[in-house]
């Protein structure tokens, strides 16, 4: 039994000890977030990097499309517009 009370009791710290153990969590605290913030600023710029090609590669291929076929996109954009038209006068 007095090896269970043992085990189970606390050391009491002094003042000075527990100043210390803040400083050392304090400081582990400023490293952690260094991290955090190291890999979410990465994480950001590729995802950056990601969608500015998804846009350009999406740009190049509308480009090659009405290059392609000028005919079908005209009567494409007209008919957008006509339906857009009919939209706006009946809202």
């Amino acid at each position: 039994m007095s090896t269970t009370q043992s085990s189970n009791a606390k050391a009491v710290l002094s003042p000075d000890e527990i100043s210390q153990q803040i400083e050392v969590l304090r400081a582990d605290l400023m490293k952690l977030a260094a991290t955090v913030s190291d890999e979410v600023s990465e994480g950001i710029g590729q995802a950056r990097h990601r969608i500015g090609q998804t846009g350009r590669d999406a740009q190049s291929s509308a480009t090659n499309a009405v290059l392609g076929h000028p005919l079908s996109a005209v009567a494409i954009a007209a008919g957008i517009g006509l339906l857009l038209g009919l939209v706006a006068r009946k809202g």
